[in-house]
């Protein structure tokens, strides 16, 4: 499978203006079209320096605080 990253707003729209501050701070997530839940894994646990092994299971809580969704890609 296959994951989309995006930048969503409180009531769930895209909000481009955020997403081009969260490119800044994250460029890895926006440097693929689509990534694996893999890849993220393994971002989340060791990108940008951090050391904190993080599985698919707490994936959603650490793109939560880092203020950036990610979706199954469906086409």
């Amino acid at each position: 499978m296959k994951y989309i990253i995006e930048v969503r707003d409180q009531d769930g729209k895209l909000d481009f203006v955020k997403e081009e501050i969260k490119k800044k701070e994250y460029p890895y997530l926006f440097s693929k079209p689509y990534f694996t839940i893999d890849q993220l894994c393994y971002y989340a646990s060791y990108g940008q320096g951090r050391n904190n092994r993080i599985g698919p299971m707490k994936l959603g809580q650490f793109m939560s605080e880092i203020g950036i969704c990610y979706r199954m890609k469906t086409w």
